[in-house]
């Protein structure tokens, strides 16, 4: 089969890739090309000791990469990232997927705090997570609330100055330890569809909050595998709720809309605006044929 793949770089891009492909040569940890017949879960069989190295590393890395601007490239400045073009971040992606390194990217979450949360709260979550120092699951789906979210049942009360949540969920992918848990409780049960909901950010590590992870037939190789969270009677500051009460729907779908697509990345794993390793595989793929 006669297929190419061809795209012109410019100046700029080139000349970018040289410090990009440097400074990745003299600083990127040094991974071991991947064996294409292992399975995809392989990382997930390691033993525990070896699963936590890496995560450590994983972290260094992202961190690493936040300290020169380049975990998010596309994000501005102020918010931590790189304050880059599109352009730049492609090159960026490429390079780090010729090394199998992780890149970044602003993800599905953080989006709905920047549109609708404080510029305190944008300042304590958005920026170091865009500087690759938090760790942040999507905690949404319950056991008889998936797609219909409007239906929750995890329930937040406030408390005077808290919100008490209890609750569980379920099938929640995430990689890693959770620093913090971006989370859609119910806050008023009698109120309509759609403004019974509310969003949390949840410290991972509060009293009361409890992580399972689930044993599927299918294995744990999607998102970093999925999870239990348990909800005990945990304690939220109020400052953490982002936006108003009852708003939770609206945040949702900032998140969905860019879960679903929104976000223009096409191929998973490359960061903004770059080619991933699936749509890698399939080029070479097409071009065997």
């Amino acid at each position: 089969m006669d297929f190419e793949l061809t795209y012109e770089y410019s100046p700029e891009q080139q000349d970018f890739r040289k410090e990009v492909a440097a400074w990745l040569d003299a600083n990127a940890p040094k991974r071991p090309r991947r064996d294409p017949d292992a399975p995809e879960d392989e990382e997930q069989q390691l033993a525990p000791e070896e699963r936590a190295r890496r995560e450590r590393e994983n972290r260094e890395w992202a961190m690493k990469l936040g300290d020169r601007g380049w975990y998010t490239p596309t994000v501005p400045k102020d918010m931590g990232g790189g304050g880059l073009t599109a352009q730049h971040a492609v090159v960026l992606n490429e390079e780090l997927g010729k090394r199998r390194l992780q890149g970044g990217a602003p993800g599905i979450l953080a989006p709905a705090i920047m549109v609708h949360g404080t510029e305190e709260q944008k300042q304590r979550f958005v920026k170091p997570w865009m500087q690759g120092k938090l760790n942040v699951w999507q905690v949404f789906t319950e056991p008889e609330a998936g797609s219909d979210l409007a239906s929750l049942r995890t329930r937040g009360v406030r408390d005077g100055d808290e919100w008490v949540v209890n609750g569980s969920k379920q099938f929640i992918s995430g990689g890693g330890t959770p620093d913090w848990l971006f989370t859609l409780v119910n806050t008023n049960p009698d109120a309509p569809r759609h403004e019974n909901i509310s969003l949390l950010m949840i410290k991972a590590g509060s009293p009361g909050v409890s992580i399972q992870r689930m044993d599927l037939i299918a294995g744990d190789n999607i998102g970093g595998g999925q999870h239990f969270v348990f909800f005990d009677n945990v304690r939220v500051p109020s400052e953490n709720l982002i936006g108003a009460e009852g708003r939770g729907w609206a945040m949702a779908n900032t998140t969905l809309e860019l879960e679903h697509g929104g976000s223009g990345n096409v191929g998973g794993g490359g960061g903004f605006g770059g080619r991933g390793p699936v749509v890698n595989r399939v080029i070479d793929l097409l071009k065997a044929k």
